[in-house]
């Protein structure tokens, strides 16, 4: 019966609909290599948040808990046109499904990249801020009543922002999520 109720192991399904993207910032549009680039770094970065916990990431889109990585997200509550990073459902218990804004994410890292920075570090850019907006979306799915927004740290996956530099750039680490998830989830 106590096994019953442990943690289990627990799958992502995480992917990229077909996405075309250009900005001045990077001249021409993304290539397929390059969306794949991204798709791989965001898998690295939802790994590595997730790296002490018994979690596959894979792309199946029947996972309990998925991600879509769509071209665009439009709040359809305003009259204007507005954009928003991410969103998901969730029932506890039952799983969830999210979805990403790519355009959302790939402007922001436009405006946080440095004036230094190549083609290839904005693009890796886009690929970090896509898999942060993903983990915190895997978050509000795997916590759907844990209040994670109350977080004030940018520096950690629940207050990361894509509306921030920490959203693309340097190191994030676990806040209030933590002793959640290790309720939550099986520790490897």
């Amino acid at each position: 019966m106590a096994s019953a109720c442990a943690p289990r192991p627990v799958v992502f399904g995480f992917w990229i609909e077909p996405v075309a993207y250009q900005s001045p910032r990077i001249g021409d549009p993304l290539t397929t290599a390059e969306v794949a680039a991204i798709d791989h770094d965001a898998r690295i970065e939802i790994a590595t948040a997730f790296a002490g916990y018994d979690v596959t990431i894979g792309d199946d889109h029947n996972a309990r808990y998925k991600v879509a990585v769509l071209p665009a997200l439009q709040d359809e509550r305003l009259k204007r046109d507005a954009t928003y990073a991410g969103e998901s459902r969730a029932i506890a218990g039952f799983g969830g499904s999210g979805a990403v804004s790519f355009e959302y994410v790939a402007n922001g890292a436009m405006v946080f990249a440095p004036e230094s920075a190549t083609r290839a570090e904005v693009i890796a850019a886009i690929g970090r801020g896509v898999g942060r907006v993903a983990i915190h979306e895997f978050l509000h799915q795997l916590l759907p009543k844990s209040p994670l927004h109350d977080s004030k740290d940018p520096q950690s996956y629940e207050g990361s922002s894509p509306a921030l530099r920490e959203g693309y750039f340097g190191d994030l680490r676990w806040g209030i999520a933590q002793p959640w998830l290790e309720q939550r989830l099986a520790v490897r």
